[in-house]
């Protein structure tokens, strides 16, 4: 019953009837429209790594943005069906091989934007998910250092709650500017919020 509330919840919300009358293959693909409009995050001849990329929303408003000569990378451990102007890598990111190749894929360049909109499977425990989560985006944080250029953003999903505090706090460490975005496209009764960080203050190089 549960999933048919909200199968019938979804079918009435007005960002996904909307995504799917553009031909976008999620309606996260609003949010990050809000989040760029706010922040002017997609300048010209930059290079952008979508982590959780599947099933592609974010990489395809990116893609219709190329006129600004984009680079853009996404990667999932799920397969993403082609989106033309992206290059897809399937593997899990906190495998250092995967994040070589992500790299190597940059032409061994850092990036200039890195997004995440990752969501795990749910186990139904709530504490246990946040957990996962928290140690899932953790990764992320690290994974900066070695891939984003010092002048770089990151955007990241959050979920208020258990772990929320501690990685507000690792990111402040880590980046100059912190920041929080709910954009409208969000449900009102989830917990989500989006991370905006740049300018970071130490990577690979100057550790």
């Amino acid at each position: 019953m549960a999933k048919e509330h909200w199968r019938q919840k979804q079918s009435l919300d007005k960002y996904f009837l909307e995504s799917k009358a553009k031909g976008f293959r999620s309606r996260s693909a609003f949010k990050l429209q809000e989040i760029d409009q706010k922040l002017k995050l997609f300048s010209s001849n930059i290079s952008i790594l979508d982590l959780g990329s599947t099933p592609g929303g974010w990489s395809q408003y990116i893609s219709k943005k190329n006129h600004k000569k984009l680079n853009i990378i996404a990667t999932d451990i799920n397969v993403m069906t082609k989106i033309n102007g992206v290059s897809f890598f399937q593997g899990d990111f906190t495998e250092k091989s995967t994040q070589e190749t992500l790299i190597n894929m940059n032409k061994n360049n850092r990036f200039n934007v890195i997004l995440s909109d990752i969501s795990p499977n749910k186990s139904g425990n709530k504490i246990t998910d946040q957990y996962i989560f928290y140690d899932l985006i953790s990764n992320i944080l690290e994974f900066s250092k070695i891939a984003l250029i010092n002048e770089g953003k990151i955007v990241i999903k959050v979920f208020h709650g258990l772990g929320f505090e501690d990685f507000t706090n690792d990111c402040r460490k880590i980046f100059e500017t912190v920041k929080f975005f709910k954009p409208k496209a969000c449900r009102t009764d989830s917990k989500e919020t989006y991370m905006i960080a740049k300018n970071i203050r130490y990577n690979s190089k100057n550790e």
